[in-house]
């Protein structure tokens, strides 16, 4: 299997850890997490992202990078706040761009509670996050970046891509060769959804796997072997293809996690 690791850094010196995890583990992904204030387009000098290249040139690593998640919705039904989002995911695909990444990875965004019982507004909200997509897709189809649209965890408003079925609804409207699923096994399983049955219907949509754990009743992007997820039974079902991303919440649980897929083997 191809695996892939990333923590919720805070700092860029503690990304340089990277260098020391690689050789030990079989790792053949780094994912970088893009949120403030560890990456991000807005805060990122030439002379700082040379410092990402340099520890990726380094670390032999391909790259994924999970763009923002904060403070944004790809399915926004306020034309205004879509172009920022449009500008934003353009900024950060140009830096997915600059480092050579593979995959770019974003959430489908929500509607608030209050709208989802007004059906236009319901179909607006779908209709901009396809249209916003396919814009994207086609942007980052110049810079060689496949875009990876992930499940949801659970929220008060009505996400888009709470679960397979509307994943691959979204997906087969965008119609893109370069956009793709990423499948959060622990944001599936919040949702009470069965793991087996989400990863054979996503399978054919599939760029990326997301693996952390949790007690089922929060997104704590725990150590792969500790939660409530049989990781071991899921895995050992199926031949996994796309890069398996441990997202896990600090670096000794990612540690933790790798050690764990070395037993796993």
């Amino acid at each position: 299997m191809k695996w892939g690791v990333t923590c919720f850094f805070e700092n860029r010196r503690d990304f340089a850890k990277v260098l020391e995890i690689a050789p030990q583990f079989p790792l053949s992904y780094l994912e970088i997490r893009g949120e403030q204030p560890f990456f991000a387009p807005e805060v990122l000098s030439e002379k700082e992202l040379d410092f990402f290249r340099n520890i990726i040139d380094r670390s032999g690593l391909k790259v994924t990078l999970h763009s923002t998640f904060y403070d944004i919705n790809l399915a926004t039904i306020n034309s205004f706040l879509r172009k920022a989002t449009l500008e934003c995911y353009r900024r950060y695909l140009d830096l997915a761009g600059e480092l050579g990444t593979e995959i770019m990875v974003l959430h489908g965004g929500l509607l608030h509670r209050d709208a989802v019982d007004i059906p236009e507004l319901l179909k607006t909200a779908r209709r901009n996050l396809v249209d916003n997509l396919r814009s994207l897709a086609d942007y980052a189809a110049g810079k060689g970046v496949k875009i990876g649209l992930e499940n949801s965890p659970p929220n008060r408003n009505h996400l888009m891509i709470p679960g397979w079925q509307q994943q691959v609804e979204i997906l087969k409207a965008t119609n893109r060769p370069n956009v793709g699923a990423v499948f959060d096994v622990a944001h599936a399983y919040l949702h009470r959804l069965d793991i087996e049955t989400y990863y054979r219907k996503i399978e054919p949509y599939l760029i990326e796997i997301h693996a952390h754990n949790n007690d089922g009743s929060d997104d704590q992007h725990r150590a792969i072997g500790r939660g409530v997820i049989d990781y071991a039974a899921l895995f050992g079902n199926h031949r996994v293809t796309v890069p398996v991303v441990l997202e896990i919440r600090n670096f000794a649980e990612a540690i933790e996690s790798l050690e764990w897929i070395q037993k796993f083997g």
